[in-house]
């Protein structure tokens, strides 16, 4: 059956269009601190994201080889997000060649749309720092009462929002969790290798097109416009 063609995109965040894996990196090593857990490197941090900032502290602890409880957890992330949220833009940066593609869809009136499972917060204010010059139709990161990807609700309520067909849409992640919500929805979807998962892990998810640089990703976007 013939691709419709592709009349939105929505980005994933972290991993895809902005390198926030210091910063990340950072604040969970400032929770592992509280409890005298050895820090993680950035590779160990890439490990443990993409399912939000809690479930990759319990990913992290689960590294170093304990189990907390519920409660302690609580506590750790606490302290966790009340260092991220005032440091959430010390070293992240988009990856090169981003702002550009951006800029170029942008500019040919493409509705364009940030989904991510940080904190809605923090999503909006890391894309209002970095991108002030983009009119994104849609911003929106985790928050209470919505769901959390792999879940497509996110993906369906953009297509509402816009009055689009899911299958007229676009998505473009680097992770298991991002091909997971686009296959649930039925829209398309493009993963680019330069993020959070190693590469093979990428390319055994074979309903999905790979790409490797910016470059290649404005050709794919292009082919199903």
């Amino acid at each position: 059956m013939q691709r419709k063609p592709v009349l939105a995109i929505l980005f994933d965040l972290d991993g895809t269009l902005v390198d926030t894996i210091e910063d990340i990196a950072d604040a969970l090593n400032r929770a592992l601190a509280m409890e005298g857990l050895e820090a993680l490197d950035v590779e160990m941090t890439k490990r443990v994201v993409g399912r939000g900032l809690r479930n990759a502290l319990i990913g992290a602890v689960l590294l170093r080889g304990v189990q907390f409880s519920e409660a302690k957890i609580d506590r750790m992330y606490a302290g966790m997000m009340e260092y991220y949220r005032s440091h959430h833009c010390i070293k992240s940066k988009p990856y090169e060649g981003i702002t550009g593609l951006l800029e170029r869809l942008d500019a040919r009136h493409i509705p364009l749309a940030v989904f991510s499972n940080k904190e809605d917060g923090l999503t909006v204010d890391v894309v209002r720092t970095l991108f002030p010059q983009i009119g994104f139709a849609w911003v929106r990161g985790m928050r209470d009462g919505f769901p959390r990807k792999p879940d497509r609700a996110g993906i369906l309520y953009f297509s509402k929002k816009i009055g689009l067909p899911v299958e007229n849409l676009l998505y473009v992640g680097d992770s298991e969790v991002d091909y997971q919500t686009a296959e649930s929805s039925g829209c398309q979807h493009i993963l680019v290798s330069w993020g959070f998962r190693p590469r093979e892990e990428l390319a055994a998810l074979s309903a999905s097109t790979l790409v490797d640089s910016v470059q290649e990703l404005e050709e794919a976007i292009n082919d199903v416009q």
